[in-house]
């Protein structure tokens, strides 16, 4: 049998993989933070996954801004598309472990959409020339008094938490998307993966919980003719379906 040499044998790897966030140790340490000697009495989920992807502990302002944040993004309805795929998979029966995986997928495909049309918000949070007005797109069209309340609230947060150069506009009222993207952004959080890390874990719980809340197989349950339709016999050996 002849031997042949190939491109990957000429190459030198790496004997190691190497560990950037993860120690494995008796006590894995995170950054050098001891999990069971030091973190895990001293910190809580949301400052964990802070240390985790930005690799220190945040300061109780970056806490308060991402706390605000992630829960003014944590809610998407049965109607969006991963809590549709979660609901969806668990009327087919999906096992759970392939749930979790499926929405997971489905909040990644959602949160890069959200990134990509929020761009011109995000480039005006970089450039907040008074001659450009706020993207249209950021701008609650018919704000409730509640979410007038709400924005006042953060405008006023968001001087604290940034200060006079940084803080976020008073008016107009911003969607709930759009300034919880906008306080990721002050936080200085601009790595797409780290802001995929810190929307999925904020949205897969809410996704979840609408699935678990869901009967396996009970079919009749899902609002499967919406819109309504019929079948039409165009021929002999075709058939399609039309709203009615």
């Amino acid at each position: 049998m002849k031997t042949y040499t190939g491109i990957l044998d000429r190459v030198d790897f790496a004997e190691r993989l190497t560990a950037q966030v993860v120690e494995p140790c008796a006590d894995p340490r995170v950054h050098g933070y001891a999990v069971q000697a030091d973190l895990g009495h001293s910190i809580d989920l949301l400052e964990f996954s802070w240390l985790a992807l930005v690799g220190e502990l945040p300061s109780a302002e970056a806490r308060a801004a991402l706390t605000r944040a992630l829960i003014w993004l944590a809610p998407l309805h049965v109607g969006e598309g991963p809590t549709h795929v979660a609901v969806l998979g668990r009327v087919a029966g999906a096992p759970d472990e392939v749930l979790a995986g499926l929405v997971t997928v489905a909040l990644g495909q959602h949160i890069a959409s959200e990134q990509r049309s929020l761009a011109p918000w995000l480039a005006w949070l970089d450039d907040p020339n008074p001659s450009f007005d706020i993207p249209e797109l950021a701008i609650e069209p018919s704000p409730t008094p509640e979410q007038v309340q709400a924005h006042a609230a953060l405008a006023a947060d968001s001087l604290r938490w940034f200060g006079p150069s940084r803080e976020l506009p008073a008016t107009p009222v911003l969607r709930r998307v759009a300034a919880g993207y906008a306080l990721l952004h002050r936080l200085g959080l601009r790595d797409p993966l780290v802001v995929q890390a810190l929307v999925t874990c904020a949205r897969l719980p809410v996704a979840l919980a609408e699935a678990a809340r869901t009967r396996a197989g009970a079919v009749l349950s899902y609002a499967t003719r919406v819109p309504n339709y019929r079948y039409v016999e165009e021929d002999e050996s075709w058939t399609s379906s039309t709203p009615e």
